[in-house]
Formats: structure tokens, C-alpha cells, sequence
């Protein structure tokens, strides 16, 4: 819930990113099922979750309804429990099927109507983010990400007709959004249909969607990795930033831009802000994000499969010349400490019993068994 003294409310954008750092760090997860449960309860009649809830007042941010899906995605990947996920799925359904609903006859999707807020951009009014006649590339591939967590979903739960018709809408809306929203000149997709418009956010999400074909993706890399022109991420939405270097091999990035955070302490701060200075809250839960990404980004501990029954480990120090970490697993702990000697990389790994993982290291893959394995690795 955000925050003690200004909204004293639980939203989806903000919890999921709260609920990350949860799995990470504890093992207790009954607030994240309630958040799910409650937000599964909030849906209105078009299908869509409310964008807080509970609350006195009805407000909708569409597209926290599809943030809530990937919510259920999470506790998918996160927590053996594929019953609670079966009994998400109507809500998951309802969902997507009204974002489906809403593409235009070229196919496009076109924006519920609401309050369209993607993260506070200062050149963005109310952290909306450019919009041609209610079409964005920010929200296109939003959607195209969350057809991709859909399709997964189904898969999971033994529905592999309904994933082929997630895949296929998925695909759908990757080829006209790929047309219309390229810019061949920049090397990025743009904002808006009109390509007046240039975010670090929809470069994210495109490439989040594991749907840009890879000469487009060197492409944005090669801009998103240097100092650009580009609207950027705020305190919010860098997670998905943090999210995207990840893929790109670039956490050094990560550490670079975590400016934000080192300068709270020397405000006086003890807890993370919503926004950049002027911000109107001093206490916002979801700027707590870069813990997740300490563990599961630079350490590189990941579920590989729903119900976290296999994990990844694909270490990524950035600049850091030694780290180590144990996350919290269903059946116990992963620990893990990496320290750089020169151009190689100790790894040591502590897998929960009956567990087993995967290494990555550059193309290649180590299968690493349950208990106790030392590994040297390239430093790449």
C-alpha cells in the first residue's frame, strides 16, 4: 500500500514491483495472493481491473489491468501454488479479451478509455504518453508483452488451445505495430503514428516482448545504451529499463543510473520517493524495485519454469567486482557469490534439495545440480 500520509492505497503498477521484492526477500506470501485476490475483485463491467482497489472511489488506469496479469505471471513463475493460478484465470481472460476488443479494424489497439498513465515523464501531461487519436506505441507494446505472459499463462495451466490464440493475436499485433510505429531513420519505434515522438519506454517494452527481430534490436540497443534524446524512465518505470539492459547484457547501465536513489540520503530520506524532485510523495514503496534487480538481475536469480522448480542463474556483476546474495525459494534458498579475478568469474552456487538450475554464461549453458557447485566462467 502507498503511501502512509498521501494515497493510503494499494495500486496495481506500484504493487507488482513491491510484490517482486517480496518473493525476492521473504517467503511469507500471503499479501501478495491478497493484492492478486482483491484486484481479481475490482474488475468493472467492460472486464478490466480497477487501478486501486480497495478504494471509496472507482478510478481506472487501464493499462494496471494489464500489469495485474502480469502479476498472476509472477506468482506463476515465483510460488508453486497452480491451483491459485487456475482460479486467476477467468479474471486473466476478461482481461485480455477487452484489450482485444478494442483494436481498431487496421488492428491496432486503441486506448480504453480512462486515465492512460504509463510513468511520470515530465514532457508527458499526467504521464500519459503520446497518443495518435488514442493509439500509442507505448500501450501496443504493452500489450504485446502481456499476450506473451498470457500465452504462457495458458500453457501452464494445460490450455494449449488458449495459448495458440494468445500467440496468434500476439503475433497479430506484432506485425502491424512493427509497421507502423519503426522508424527506419532513428532505428526505434516511435510514440505515436506520427513519429513526432521517442521514448525509452516503448523501446523497453518492445524488446521485453521477446517480439523485435534481432537486427532491430542492435539497433535500439545502440541508442538506448547511450546518452540520447529519448524520454526517459522515471523512479517507476526504470524497472522495466533495468528489465530490458538485463536482455541487452548492459547491467553496468543499471548502477549508472541509479541516481535517484543515491541522492535520497543526502536529502535526508529514508525511504524512496514517487518521482524525481518536485515529488509529491516522500514515502512511494514501488522505487524499492532495485532490490529485486540485486538479486535476480546482477546476481541473475530467476524462476526457469513455473513454480521456480528449476532456476536460472545468469550472473551479470556490471561494475561490481563481488557480489553475493541467497533469495528466497518454495523449497529453501538459492545462495549465490560471484567475485571477478582478472578476465574470470568464481561462481558458487547453493541450490534448495531436489532442485536443480542452469548456469548461463555467454551462449553457453552449465546444468547445475541440487546442493553445493563451484564454476569459473568467462568474464564477459
Amino acid at each position: 500500500m502507498d503511501c502512509p500520509f498521501l494515497e493510503q492505497l494499494m495500486y496495481v503498477g506500484d504493487t507488482r514491483l513491491q510484490v517482486l521484492v517480496t518473493y525476492a526477500i521473504t517467503r511469507d506470501d500471503r499479501l501478495p495472493r491478497k493484492a492478486l485476490l482483491m484486484f481479481d475483485s475490482s474488475r468493472v463491467n467492460i472486464g478490466i481491473t480497477q487501478s486501486r482497489y480497495p478504494s471509496r472511489w472507482e478510478q481506472i488506469i487501464p493499462p494496471f489491468s494489464l500489469w495485474w496479469v502480469a502479476m498472476v505471471h509472477d506468482y506463476a513463475m515465483w510460488r508453486d501454488d497452480l491451483r491459485f493460478v487456475r482460479e486467476r484465470m477467468p479474471g486473466v481472460r476478461s482481461v485480455m479479451e477487452a484489450h482485444l476488443a478494442h483494436r481498431t479494424d487496421e488492428g491496432l489497439f486503441r486506448c480504453i478509455d480512462g486515465w492512460n498513465y504509463a510513468d511520470w515523464v515530465r514532457s508527458w501531461r499526467n504521464g500519459i504518453p503520446p497518443t495518435t487519436e488514442g493509439i500509442s506505441g507505448v500501450h501496443n507494446w504493452h500489450l504485446i508483452y502481456t499476450l506473451n505472459l498470457w500465452a504462457q499463462l495458458e500453457e501452464a495451466v494445460g490450455e494449449p488451445e488458449l495459448a495458440q490464440r494468445a500467440a496468434r493475436a500476439r503475433d497479430e499485433l506484432v506485425r502491424i505495430a512493427t509497421e507502423r510505429f519503426w522508424n527506419e531513420a532513428r532505428g526505434l519505434f516511435a510514440d505515436d503514428l506520427t513519429h513526432e515522438h521517442f521514448s525509452e519506454h516503448t523501446q523497453c517494452l518492445a524488446i521485453l516482448s521477446g517480439c523485435v527481430d534481432t537486427e532491430k534490436q542492435k539497433r535500439i540497443a545502440s541508442v538506448l545504451t547511450q546518452p540520447n534524446n529519448l524520454a526517459q524512465t522515471t523512479i517507476y518505470f526504470s524497472h522495466y529499463l533495468f528489465e530490458t539492459l538485463r536482455v541487452l547484457g548492459r547491467t553496468d547501465l543499471i548502477l549508472k543510473r541509479l541516481d535517484d536513489w543515491y541522492v535520497l540520503t543526502r536529502n535526508g530520506l529514508k525511504t524512496t520517493i514517487e518521482s524525481p524532485e518536485p515529488t509529491r510523495s516522500d514515502c512511494h514503496a514501488w522505487g524499492a524495485h532495485p532490490v529485486f534487480h540485486f538479486f535476480a538481475t546482477l546476481l541473475g536469480i530467476r524462476p526457469a519454469a513455473p513454480g521456480f522448480r528449476e532456476v536460472l542463474i545468469h550472473p551479470q556483476l556490471g561494475g561490481l567486482s563481488e557480489a553475493q546474495g541467497t533469495l528466497v525459494h518454495p523449497r529453501g534458498e538459492v545462495s549465490v557469490r560471484c567475485r571477478r579475478e582478472k578476465d574470470r568469474v568464481q561462481v558458487e552456487v547453493m541450490l534448495p534439495a531436489g532442485v536443480k538450475g542452469t548456469l548461463v554464461s555467454g551462449d553457453t549453458l552449465h546444468p547445475i545440480p541440487d546442493g553445493y557447485t563451484r564454476l569459473e566462467i568467462p568474464d564477459r
